[in-house]
């Protein structure tokens, strides 16, 4: 047990409180290393599922290291079809820098490579060379046409030779056609071999061009490839980007004035990294990374791909391609929220997929298909147990990849344990967002106002959300008053004051009460009208309300009616209650003689509708008053659920409703002869303010447990339970009769 004055004394809390169930699951669902054991944490708002989740990730984060960097690269051989590459983490920024710096370094060597002297003078030399052997032929065949006496003259068409005169003037004699066809046939001969000479020539060019740029590019490709000589995929890449670059050189040593051709500039794209995914190389991205998607649309949590309009069309390519969560978190843990998951219900099926492929793919909606990336991750579904009931039974995939329940429990036992964790919460808190600290007798205010919270005096809650309102607000308090530590009275104060701030429609309804519009009786007795107590739910505040409760009877056949369910009012819980009562007068009052009556059981004054079981009790004490004649007392109010063997079972909001009449009998006068007939095992569940716990001590105000219909007949009539059986029995046989002789 912890001794202190106020909570600066104490260590602030480090683990989380009375989830040892849910930490032994969440643990386990960590450690197994399967597709298929990803987690589902339920549990209600504010009980700190997803702080302690986030925890867990974190240390577990910092045991795994299989995460990578992802890039794109431009696949040459196919080109809709971008290549992805994992590296290291860290690596991914330092590969497409050493590709940019490799393109960059190209450009600049291959042009001065290309204006060296030295490539002038091969080029120059390939040129003369070809020229020499071109002039050649042309000498040789057009002496060979002189010889025969003729010139040789040029033209669009080709050569063409003309016969000379001895005086040299031109003209065409029959008697040289023959020798004409001759040389011009030698001339078209000549001209096939000038132009096998022009190819070999420009071969040779494209020979030397090739060369000198191979002798640039081959030590920076090979260079790289011995740095990444693990990864397959980026040799076959350099490999294929030097053929590229090889057979497109001649963009590199182009001036930006020649590069005018749009095709030409983006070629240059097919150099670029996609550094797709960055898990850097810094502290923060030590451990595996954790990855938190609060709107997980399909393009947030699968990627999408970024595109330029251009004319009324799109056109996108590997460069913009965006990674989706998923991505961000393969190698680690993906956190969704499951509310916020199954509104995109093309989400929930592609990430089942995804979890049984174990890859996942960019769907670009257009004419790229990027290569799909393994998937490493362990996903963490954050949602309530009713989200889970649902797709545990309606969604057949959803067990096979969610095998892991992680289930939050609402409240831990009140022990001493967790009431030193409690405080230790507090100093947490205080320290974590600088409130003053809280004193003893101010944390056993909030222990007490957080087992108000759990219904069950020997439970505490474990909504710390809540918790964590009172320990703000009776901060604000002693700030007012100038206090240096938060006592009792603030946070007496901050509890007031909420329930001051939350219960405008109780006010209203206590109003009505003082007017005389709502109809309750908190004294003498009356035939067939009991009071009974209802919970109303106005978000997350609650109070209690009496009813009244009214029942008349008569002979017919009719049975037990329920106006609120004739009228639609009345939920199925309610409407098995009522029934339920047939069943004990059936077995109790109607053994040797035909059950015949009409009786009509309505709650006055009810306009909002009604459901559960616990005023079954009520109704049952009601009807038999009206069958046997016999008051109830008005200064009681009942409440409590019945089975058909009479037993009185538990209810819910027990502390709510005894509140609730205790208010309504202060408002009409306390006479100490007040009180509620609670069910005996729901004793455990008052956590009674300070008020109503100090007149149940004084006896201004009483609380009768019963187990038993008997019991609370007995307190309500003062009579022993045989003599109400005896009356009523009687007046039930006399209805009988009487319906026998209208019968007859």
């Amino acid at each position: 047990m912890l001794v202190y004055k106020n909570t600066s004394e104490i260590e602030p809390l480090e683990s989380i409180l009375g989830q040892e169930r849910a930490i032994e699951a969440m643990e386990i669902g960590l450690k197994i290393n399967n597709p298929a054991y990803n987690i589902y944490l339920a549990g209600e708002p504010g009980t700190g599922k997803t702080t302690y989740a986030m925890k867990a990730l974190k240390k577990y984060s910092l045991e795994k290291d299989t995460h990578k960097d992802w890039c794109y690269v431009y696949n040459f051989e196919h080109p809709r079809e971008p290549i992805a590459i994992g590296l290291r983490k860290g690596s991914g920024k330092i590969f497409k820098k050493d590709i940019e710096k490799l393109i960059e370094t190209l450009l600049d060597e291959l042009i001065e490579a290309f204006e060296s002297e030295d490539f002038e003078l091969s080029k120059n030399q390939l040129v003369e060379e070809y020229e020499i052997e071109k002039d050649a032929l042309l000498k040789q065949i057009k002496k060979y046409g002189e010889e025969k006496g003729f010139k040789l003259k040029t033209s669009k068409v080709g050569m063409v030779f003309m016969p000379i005169e001895e005086n040299g003037e031109e003209v065409d004699d029959d008697e040289f056609y023959k020798l004409k066809r001759e040389l011009e046939n030698m001339a078209i001969q000549v001209a096939y071999k000038i132009r096998d000479l022009e190819d070999a020539a420009k071969d040779a060019l494209l020979d030397l061009e090739e060369e000198t740029a191979k002798y640039i590019i081959d030590p920076h490709i090979d260079n790289l490839k011995e740095k990444y000589k693990e990864y397959e995929k980026v040799n076959l890449y350099l490999d294929n980007m030097r053929k590229d670059i090889l057979e497109y050189v001649y963009l590199f040593y182009m001036s930006e004035e020649e590069l005018k051709d749009k095709y030409d500039k983006e070629h240059f794209i097919k150099y670029k990294v996609n550094l797709f995914v960055d898990n850097g190389g810094d502290k923060e991205n030590e451990s595996a990374p954790i990855i938190t998607e609060i709107n997980p649309s399909v393009s947030n949590l699968f990627g999408k791909a970024e595109y330029d309009y251009n004319n009324g069309s799109i056109k996108t390519d590997f460069t913009k391609l965006i990674p989706g969560a998923i991505h961000k978190a393969n190698g680690g843990y993906l956190v969704l929220y499951t509310d916020q998951l199954l509104r995109y219900g093309l989400s929930w099926d592609i990430l089942k997929k995804t979890i049984q492929t174990r890859k996942i793919s960019i769907d670009t909606q257009t004419s790229i298909t990027p290569e799909s990336i393994p998937i490493d991750v362990k996903v963490i579904l954050i949602g309530d147990n009713y989200m889970y009931n649902l797709l545990y039974h309606y969604d057949k995939d959803f067990s096979k990849y969610f095998k892991i329940l992680v289930d939050f429990d609402n409240e831990m036992d009140e022990s001493e344990i967790n009431r030193d964790g409690i405080a230790r919460f507090i100093a947490l808190q205080c320290e974590k967002n600088k409130l003053k600290h809280f004193t003893y007798e101010a944390v056993k205010e909030v222990i007490k106002f957080s087992i108000r919270l759990s219904g069950d005096s020997f439970k505490i809650s474990t909504q710390f959300n809540k918790i964590l309102e009172i320990i703000i607000e009776g901060d604000a308090y002693a700030t007012i008053r100038n206090a240096e530590f938060v006592d009792k009275d603030d946070v007496k104060k901050a509890i007031n004051e909420r329930r001051k701030r939350l219960s405008r429609i109780e006010s209203k309804m206590d109003e009505s009460l003082e007017n005389g519009f709502t109809l309750i009786e908190t004294e003498g007795y009356k035939v067939g009208v009991i009071n009974g107590l209802s919970v109303l739910n106005m978000g997350e505040y609650s109070f209690g309300r009496p009813s009244r409760i009214t029942v008349t009877t008569s002979p017919g056949n009719k049975g037990i009616v329920n106006i609120e369910r004739e009228v639609n009012m009345s939920g199925p819980i309610h409407n098995k209650g009522v029934l339920i009562l047939g069943g004990y007068l059936s077995e109790n009052f109607a053994t040797d003689f035909l059950l015949s009556l009409n009786a009509y059981i309505c709650f006055e004054q009810n306009y909002g509708g009604i459901d559960g079981d616990s005023a079954t009790g009520a109704e049952l004490y009601a009807l038999i008053s009206s069958i046997s004649k016999i008051p109830l007392k008005q200064n009681i109010a009942v409440t409590g659920s019945m089975n058909q063997k009479g037993e009185i079972q538990v209810v819910g909001g027990i502390t709510e409703k005894v509140e609730g009449f205790y208010y309504t009998c202060k408002k009409k006068g306390l006479n100490g002869e007040q009180g509620v007939i609670i069910p005996k095992n729901n004793r455990r569940n008052l956590v009674l303010c300070d008020e109503v716990s100090d007149a149940i001590i004084d006896n201004k105000f009483k609380i009768y447990e019963v187990e038993n219909v008997k019991e609370a007949i007995e307190i309500l009539t003062d009579m022993s339970f045989e003599d109400v059986k005896k009356k009523t029995i009687d007046r039930l046989k006399e209805f009988s009769n009487i319906n026998k002789k209208l019968k007859d």
